[in-house]
C-alpha cells in the first residue's frame, strides 16, 4: 500500500477541551484539521522466550524524527475527500530510504533497551506505507491578551506550541 489516511480520534472538541483544561481562560478563536506526511513501517521484533511482536513506526517527512506509535487505525475511504495538506518547509526533508533507516534505529534502540543483554538483534520489516497522513489540530487561540498557535496531535491529544 503506498498511501493511507489515518483515523481522526481526538475530535476538535477534544482538542479544545485538552487545552481549556490546562490553561483555564484560553478562548479559541479557530481550530483547523490539517494532515501531515509520515511515512510508516511495520516490524517484527524478536522477543524472550522466542516470542515475536509487531511495531509500528511513523517517521516525519519534514522533520525526519521517527516515532513508536499503536498500531494504525486507518480512515474509511471516502471518494473525493479533500485534506488540507501541511506544506513543505524544503529545509529539513528526507526521502523514504533515509525514513526507513530512521524507523529501524529507532526499533532497534528500543528493543534492545527494553531487552538488555537477552536481546539477540534482528527486527525485521514486514510492511511500509509510503505516505502516512498523520491528523493534527492547529488551533489559533487568545490567552490574556496574546495570541498563541498550538499543535493538538489528533491521534493522542498531545500538544506543542508552534506560534505566539
Amino acid at each position: 500500500m503506498s498511501e493511507l489516511v489515518l483515523r481522526t480520534l481526538v475530535d476538535g472538541q477534544d482538542a479544545q477541551r485538552i487545552l481549556a483544561a490546562k490553561a483555564p481562560g484560553l478562548a479559541v478563536t479557530s481550530a483547523k484539521l490539517r494532515h501531515h506526511p509520515f511515512a510508516g513501517f511495520v516490524f517484527e521484533v524478536p522477543q524472550l522466550a522466542g516470542r515475536i511482536a509487531q511495531a509500528h513506526a511513523l517517521v516525519d517527512y519534514y522533520s525526519g524524527k521517527a516515532f513508536v506509535t499503536d498500531p494504525w487505525q486507518v480512515q474509511d475511504a471516502q471518494a473525493g475527500q479533500r485534506m488540507d495538506l501541511v506544506a513543505d518547509p524544503k529545509w529539513n526533508t528526507i526521502d523514504f530510504d533515509t525514513a526507513r533507516e530512521r524507523a529501524k534505529a529507532l526499533l532497534s534502540t528500543a528493543v534492545l533497551r527494553r531487552a538488555r543483554l537477552a536481546w539477540r538483534g534482528g527486527i525485521r520489516e514486514t510492511s511500509s506505507v509510503a505516505k502516512v497522513w498523520k491528523p493534527n489540530w492547529v488551533i489559533e487561540a487568545k490567552l490574556e491578551g496574546k495570541s498563541y498557535r498550538i499543535m493538538v496531535d489528533g491521534l493522542n491529544g498531545g500538544y506543542f506550541f508552534i506560534g505566539s
